[in-house]
């Protein structure tokens, strides 16, 4: 796995780990019936806090916020939390901010990966 690649790998992650957040936790009926009650397993507590990050649209609001840190910054670092935190409200029902963070982080991300590949010492073995 190279530099470039682990922002990229580490969104990829996220996503994955909404959607399964999303399908196994979030969505099944019979795992809502389980919380229902007030009474359930501890994980309960978990699913609920998760459904109040996206419901009362806190998900969405850290999307903006590292989407200002992303142009604000404009570094690897914020470009890729932008991205990550994006993909993942995209997934978990944020669409709008979501969007937008996913896009900025995405732009902010390859510019300051290709400005960082051009300021860089040239290989030598290029020149043989």
């Amino acid at each position: 796995m190279t530099k470039q690649s682990r922002p990229w790998l580490i969104a990829s992650a996220v996503c994955a780990l909404a959607f399964l957040v999303r399908y196994l936790l979030i969505q099944p009926p019979q795992i809502a019936h389980q919380c229902d009650a007030g009474a359930g397993p501890w994980w309960c507590a978990i699913r609920l806090a998760i459904i109040l990050s996206y419901s009362g649209w806190g998900l969405g609001y850290a999307s903006l916020a590292t989407c200002v840190l992303a142009l604000w910054y404009r570094r690897v670092l914020f470009g890729a939390l932008a991205l990550s935190c994006g993909t993942a409200a995209i997934v978990l029902y944020c669409y709008e901010p979501g969007a937008l963070a996913m896009v900025v982080g995405a732009l902010v991300l390859v510019r300051a990966q290709n400005s960082t590949r051009r300021f860089s010492r040239p290989d030598p073995d290029q020149n043989a």
